[in-house]
């Protein structure tokens, strides 16, 4: 393993004791009054106990408690019920623009320029790219009235980039099976699936139940793990529904959903899918049948985003169960060796993500939530909310014994232990606030990095050697580095998801977002028949499926690069 220097950080004793000092800055202490937010989220968390101590401690710092409205159900129905009844609470987890669309949010740009100075330097890089994606346009996607209308929860970075931890698109495979098999370097969809089949016919069970050698994500919001595989695997980045290509000079938008690519993937899945290495139940099963598989630790492998399994997610339940190997590794799988993988992003901020105010909130309290998310996003709060508290979460190397740097914190092992434990997470931390959200990223000039995990010392102490031993294997220090070294470049347009239509705009934009609706419908209906279906019926359902298909698409295309021109325009093309 690539050794990881650590960095002197005679700043870490004070923990970085930077933001605003103006007391009439402040956000509202006890001593001033209580105040009560009420938030709607789509996160599937429990409601905190009443002696959380993080909750405890905002509460006594600042004043502030917190009503939850944890989504159950299907997200989209219950976001119309909330905009029809106009029964809003103060904020709301944002991650569309429907929200937005039916007038229900609070124009932040002003509040921010004048009562969140804090907030307004953390977003200061990517300030015209907030404003570009909530504004008012005309016809031609100009903007005619500047807004914003929610605050980025990740992907904004304050400092050097400091990302080892890799959670997003791959071909994730058991570390087990790596391991069982030498650590073999597995490039292709081909080679991956053989090497699911070979552990599966040696390891029929796990733990006494069936393996699995391959589950898929079918159910609610997280179906695009269905349809996005043959973006990845033709070699293009994480542009959602389609990608672009430079044709002489012009920069031209296309869906990923029925081109070669497509066709190709499904072809392949339903040969994988004869070989019975896709679990049949991938096409029933609800989110809690899906990640139950996972937390067992008999799915050898899924195409998936890392975010949506790993931290107190499945992934956890292993890690506290001790099955440290059937724990997970990204894979970078492309379809064969002409095409080069592009998996691993650099940052980009979260746009239309993390928390919204509501028009329900009165302006003063609006003011006050901001006021009170500014003090938040200083160094000395983020540790709270991140690290913990000295001497129950971590300790202060008083003479760098244990790191190597006099006054630095770390952990002890069952400290480490205890915080990849959901129940302790869930009991200690506040994460229903935390990770919504906004949220300092990357190495600042104090040494500070978000979460403890990313100090140099306490990464190398940290990892499980089941990591160490895999990372050894193939010559890397991290999953990052594993996934991709030296990751290219972000494109100005990139990433074009962030562009996709709303139909509360209407126009041609309600038009495009109607036809998205309209193929995400047949996808949903058509994929599964071809993966499962005869292989002889493929090239018959396939052409069935391009017909409904096309006539959508283009409609969806035609908004997509009228989006790609503007964004071409205003940040650039290829770096």
């Amino acid at each position: 393993m690539k050794r990881i220097m650590l960095f002197a950080v005679a700043a870490v004793m004070a923990f970085g004791m930077m933001g605003c000092k103006n007391e009439k800055k402040e956000a509202a202490k006890a001593d001033d009054g209580k105040m009560n937010i009420s938030i709607f989220t789509i996160q599937q968390r429990q409601q905190p106990s009443a002696d959380n101590p993080t909750y405890k401690w905002i509460e006594e710092k600042f004043g502030v408690t917190f009503s939850w409205d944890i989504l159950v159900g299907d997200k989209d129905q219950k976001i119309g019920v909330l905009i029809a009844s106009d029964d809003l609470p103060d904020m709301v987890e944002v991650d569309s623009e429907k929200f937005q669309g039916a007038g229900k949010l609070r124009d932040l740009k002003p509040l921010v320029e004048q009562y969140a100075p804090n907030l307004k330097k953390h977003y200061a890089n990517d300030w015209m790219k907030m404003i570009d994606q909530d504004s008012e346009k005309d016809a031609n996607g100009n903007i005619t009235a500047e807004h914003i209308y929610s605050l980025p929860n990740y992907g904004v970075y304050d400092g050097a980039p400091s990302d080892t931890y890799y959670n997003q698109n791959g071909w994730w495979i058991q570390k087990a099976v790596l391991k069982e098999f030498g650590y073999p370097k597995i490039k292709t969809i081909d080679e991956y699936f053989d090497l699911l089949e070979k552990y599966y016919k040696k390891y029929p069970t796990i733990d006494g139940l069936p393996t699995i050698p391959f589950n898929i994500i079918t159910a609610d919001w997280e179906a695009f793990d269905l349809w996005n595989p043959p973006q990845f695997l033709g070699g293009n980045p994480n542009d959602g529904n389609g990608h672009v290509v430079n044709e002489n000079g012009k920069y031209v938008y296309y869906d990923i959903f029925t081109d070669e690519n497509a066709k190709r993937w499904f072809k392949l899945a339903n040969g994988y899918y004869q070989r019975g290495l896709i679990d049949p139940a991938s096409f029933t099963d609800n989110r809690d049948q899906y990640y139950a598989k996972i937390a067992q630790g008999r799915v050898l492998g899924m195409f998936i985003q890392g975010w949506q399994f790993m931290g107190d997610n499945a992934e956890n339940a292993l890690w506290s169960a001790g099955k440290d190997e059937r724990t997970y590794a990204p894979l970078p799988v492309v379809f064969d060796e002409t095409f080069k993988p592009h998996y691993r992003d650099r940052a980009l901020p979260n746009l239309q993500r993390g928390y919204g105010i509501t028009v329900k909130c009165p302006e003063d309290k609006a003011i006050k939530i901001l006021q009170f998310m500014d003090k938040m996003i200083e160094e000395e709060n983020q540790k709270v909310l991140y690290w913990g508290f000295e001497g129950q979460d971590y300790l202060i190397d008083t003479d760098g014994s244990q790191t190597g740097t006099k006054g630095a914190a770390y952990r002890t092992q069952a400290m480490r232990d205890q915080q990849k434990d959901p129940d302790y997470n869930q009991k200690h931390f506040a994460l229903l606030w935390r990770e919504e959200a906004p949220k300092l990223e990357g190495k600042l000039p104090s040494g500070y990095t978000r979460t403890m995990d990313e100090l140099p010392w306490e990464y190398q102490l940290s990892q499980k050697q089941v990591d160490i031993d895999l990372w050894n294997a193939y010559g890397v220090g991290s999953y990052a580095e594993f996934v991709d070294p030296n990751p290219p470049l972000n494109t100005g347009w990139y990433p074009m998801w962030q562009c996709n239509p709303s139909a509360e705009n209407g126009g041609f934009e309600g038009e495009a977002a109607v036809a998205m609706t309209g193929f995400e419908d047949i996808q949903r209906k058509y994929l599964p028949k071809m993966i499962q279906g005869s292989p002889a019926d493929f090239d018959k359902t396939w052409d069935e499926y391009v017909n409904l298909m096309k006539p959508l698409t283009a409609v969806y295309n035609k908004f997509m690069q009228q989006q790609l021109d503007h964004r071409v325009e205003l940040f650039g093309g290829e770096k």
